[in-house]
């Protein structure tokens, strides 16, 4: 019995093991032998790359089907050969273009090559692709021609060719029958949407043409299938008004449309919108009441409309959509009480409802929304208190209440510091006139804290210290008093302190300079990387317009001290800050002089040290300063020359102005005669004309030149007993003569060896006789104007008040018409010297009282009087 039982299991044994070899050997020939044309066709593909992961890893390997990213299948024909069925290689860092040879690859169903860095043209072998249904060639450098590339993929049914370089009218795409998914988005397409993109594809589901060039209305759309889930149009230039047939979609699950010009009312039809989760519609030109019509919307999960023209009440039907996430209508113009019963609302994430014209108080229901972590209700009317309730809130991280009216700071404070999370607080504008708290715990978690413009009394409370993730703190605006206090240098992530516009006194601690976020970007933490999606707004002053940043992390790490009355000097130690990017102390009583050391502040952007008590010069050192594209030392006692390197060519003079000892380039020269500097006459008719506009040599030159007028006609009057008026009148008449008396005076108007002496016969060939024209008024000068005599003859703007008045022939104006044309011209133009050594805008230059009486008894009018 053993030799019977034995034999068939013997059999059966080998059977079996034929079988498994007969398996295996076809399973192998089916997974691993690669069609040799595929195989040809992929490395063509690969030898027009220039780079990717791919260009090593096919190479390792000889059969096609376990490459990186080839996927085969059997062949339906019979060959022992797999073919090429999918190609993906997605996110491979692919470079260079696609060939034709794709196109031989004739059994592929799915290409994604996506996420690369792919260019040029789409080869036109790719529509012979008949058996292809998905192709994604999103987010790559793809260019050119599409509609014919791609017109026979008839198979196809996702296309997304969306974030590339294509160019081309829309009308000529479409054709695809079996399309479920066509994504377009981001390239630069033109043109209409027309009706053949929904004709030819009936059962089209996700439509996305979003951030093109298209323009005109949505009649092209009406032939879409009521089976259309999502629509995405946003940021193009469409615009009219949403058609009727919108409404029949039922299916419609996303509607996007923000970011064009879309106009009119919404209409109450879209409650027959009952799939929606998403309506997006910001950004447009929408106008009218919201309509009331959200009961039937249970699964919507967005709303924005933000930044359209709508009015009036907020629809009290919002409250039926409980799955409701974000509603964010900021931006419009809506009025009216916040009369939503927010326990319908339990699913809230976001609540923005800023710049409106909203009023009364914050609802209590508000905090029945336990997920809400962003709430902004800034630049409305609201009024009241912070409601107890907020304590509730303990998933808030955002919360901007500012340009409301709300009272009671210390409650407000009282009740915030239980919502354990709030990362961002902003209550600008309010509780004005109140008292800052110094009692206040909590708030661990808090980066950005802003109280600006709150007319708040006290001093710089203590408890911030225990703020220690504050990263922004603005206190500008207000009426605090007491220095800056020693423990800010504390704060190891703070980056971006306003304090302007209040009264603080004192000196700057040095403390300050020990910011350790300031001192090195390394050694700061982490800075905020969101504000919520809230654009958050920066006003250095009321008048301005504020500046938008879309994330407090974007904030220019700043100091900013202005417009207070702080002493003392700058500490030496503030060049350790060397991240600072704007570093501003104007209009305080700083004295002393500008460190040499902000020369290490590598990052500096904006330095403005203007209106204090500073003296000395500006270290030459602040040359290094490369990033520097502002910079104002005004109305100080600054002497010196101003440095020529680096950024300093770009400033304007009125960067210096105020500071009579400062000299170069940009104001007036260094080593004029007699260390004169600019004249300024505040008042009167000359302030018209710019005072820091007119140089120090305007009167210099002017008044030189009078006085040698002045002596020659002394003479001429000693010399000839003619009538004085007419002998002068002559030789006006006559330059030439007086050119070749005054031929050989010499006037040195430029301290400096490389300049040669100027002759006054030089100044007269160089402005043709004095000619008006091609004078800047009484005595003018040019910035940079070097001994070349010809420069001095370029036609400038006439600045002088004494010149204008002169070539208008409004000299009358100036001097008593009784007196002016007789035998008094000397003791007129002798007054005229006097008097502008009076205006001298230094007052270390001008003469004492004592010395004006004297000179004016010099002039000696007794042989006029007779």
């Amino acid at each position: 019995m053993v030799v019977v039982e034995t034999a068939p299991m013997t059999f059966l044994r080998w059977v079996l093991y034929a079988c498994f070899l007969c398996s295996s050997w076809g399973l192998k020939t089916i997974t691993q032998s690669c069609d040799p044309n595929d195989m040809l066709a992929l490395k063509e593909f690969a030898g027009k790359l220039t780079n990717g992961s791919i260009i090593t890893s096919w190479s390792s390997k000889t059969d096609c089907c376990q490459w990186e990213g080839v996927v085969c299948g059997s062949n339906t024909n019979g060959s022992i050969h797999s073919r090429v069925t999918m190609l993906i290689l997605s996110k491979k860092g692919l470079q260079g273009l696609i060939p034709p040879s794709l196109g031989r690859l004739d059994q592929l169903k799915s290409v994604n090559l996506s996420c690369n860095q792919l260019s040029g043209g789409l080869p036109l072998e790719l529509s012979s692709l008949k058996q292809l249904e998905v192709l994604d060639l999103s987010h790559n450098l793809l260019s050119g021609q599409v509609s014919g590339v791609l017109s026979g993929l008839l198979s196809i049914r996702t296309l997304n060719i969306s974030s590339n370089l294509f160019k081309e009218d829309l009308l000529e795409l479409g054709g695809y029958p079996n399309l479920v998914v066509f994504n377009m988005s981001n390239n630069s397409f033109t043109g209409r949407i027309t009706s053949q993109i929904c004709s030819s594809s009936k059962g089209i589901q996700i439509l996305d043409l979003s951030a093109n060039h298209l323009v005109g209305d949505l009649e092209g759309l009406s032939n879409c299938s009521r089976s259309l889930q999502q629509l995405r149009l946003d940021s193009n230039s469409l615009s009219g008004a949403l058609p009727d047939f919108l409404y029949s979609m039922s299916a419609l699950q996303q509607f996007s449309i923000s970011n064009n010009n879309f106009s009119g009312q919404l209409s109450k039809e879209v409650s027959k919108l009952f799939n929606l989760k998403n309506l997006v519609i910001y950004g447009n030109r929408f106008s009218g009441h919201i309509p009331n019509a959200f009961v039937n919307l249970t699964y919507l999960e967005q709303f924005d409309a933000h930044s359209n023209m709508l009015s009036g009440p907020l629809p009290s039907t919002l409250s039926f959509c409980s799955k409701l996430h974000i509603l964010d209508l900021r931006n419009n113009s809506l009025t009216g009480p916040i009369d939503l019963n927010f326990t319908g609302m339990p699913s809230l994430w976001t609540l923005d409802l800023a710049s409106n014209h909203l009023s009364g108080p914050i609802p209590n229901s508000l905090s029945a929304c336990r997920e809400l972590t962003i709430l902004s209700l800034a630049k409305n009317e609201l009024t009241g208190k912070i409601p107890e309730s907020f304590a509730n809130l303990s998933s808030l991280l955002f919360l901007s209440l500012s340009n409301n009216s709300f009272v009671d700071l210390s409650g407000a404070l009282t009740v915030l510091q239980q919502c354990q999370n709030l990362s961002t607080l902003i209550l600008t504008k309010n509780f004005v006139g109140e008292e800052i708290p110094r009692n206040v715990s909590g708030f661990q978690n808090l980066m950005v804290l802003a109280f600006g413009n709150c007319a708040l009394k006290g001093q710089i409370p203590f408890w911030l210290l225990s703020c220690r993730k504050l990263e922004v703190l603005d206190l500008s605006w207000n009426h605090l008093d007491g220095s800056i206090p020693n423990w800010i240098g504390q704060m190891e992530n703070l980056f971006y302190l306003d304090f302007s516009n209040n009264s603080l006194t004192g000196e700057i601690p040095q403390s300050l300079t020990q910011l350790k976020s300031l001192i090195s970007a390394n050694n700061s933490s982490p800075h905020l990387t969101a504000s919520a999606g809230i654009p958050l707004y920066v006003k250095r002053n009321q008048s301005a317009s504020g500046l938008q940043y879309n994330q407090a992390s974007s904030f220019p790490p700043s100091i900013l001290l202005s417009n207070n009355r702080i002493n003392g000097t700058i500490p030496p130690e503030v060049g350790r800050l060397k991240d600072l990017h704007v570093f501003d102390l104007s209009r305080n009583n700083i004295m002393g002089t500008i460190p040499s050391s902000f020369s290490e502040m590598e990052n500096l952007e904006i330095l403005d040290l203007s209106s204090n008590n500073l003296y000395g010069s500006i270290p030459p050192s602040l040359e290094k300063l490369t990033f520097l594209s502002k910079f104002s030392v005004a109305n100080n006692h600054l002497r010196g020359q101003i440095p020529t390197g680096g950024q300093f060519y770009s400033f304007p003079s009125s960067s210096f102005e105020g500071n009579p000892g400062l000299c170069g380039v940009i104001v007036s020269p260094c080593n004029v005669i007699n260390n004169m500097m600019k004249p300024g006459n505040p008042s009167g008719s000359v302030s018209r004309f710019g005072r820091g506009n007119i140089l120090s040599i305007t009167i210099t030159v002017g008044v030189g030149l009078v006085l040698v007028l002045a002596i020659f006609l002394h003479k001429m009057l000693r010399r000839n007993a003619g009538d004085p008026i007419c002998d002068l009148e002559e030789e006006v008449s006559m330059p030439h003569r007086l050119s070749e008396a005054l031929r050989s005076s010499k006037l040195v108007l430029f301290q400096n060896a490389d300049c040669k002496d100027l002759t006054v016969a030089d100044l007269l060939k160089s402005t043709n006789n004095f000619n008006q024209a091609n004078i800047i008024g009484c005595g003018g000068f040019r910035p940079g104007l070097q001994s070349q005599p010809s420069l001095m003859a370029q036609k400038l703007q006439s600045r002088g008040f004494l010149g204008i008045m002169k070539s208008e022939k409004r000299e009358a104006e100036i001097i008593d018409p009784a007196i002016w044309g007789k035998d008094r011209q000397k003791q007129l133009f002798e007054m005229l010297e006097i008097a502008c050594r009076c205006l001298d805008q230094d007052p270390r230059r001008r003469p004492l009282v004592e010395e004006v009486v004297s000179w004016l008894d010099g002039i000696g009018f007794q042989g006029a009087q007779q």
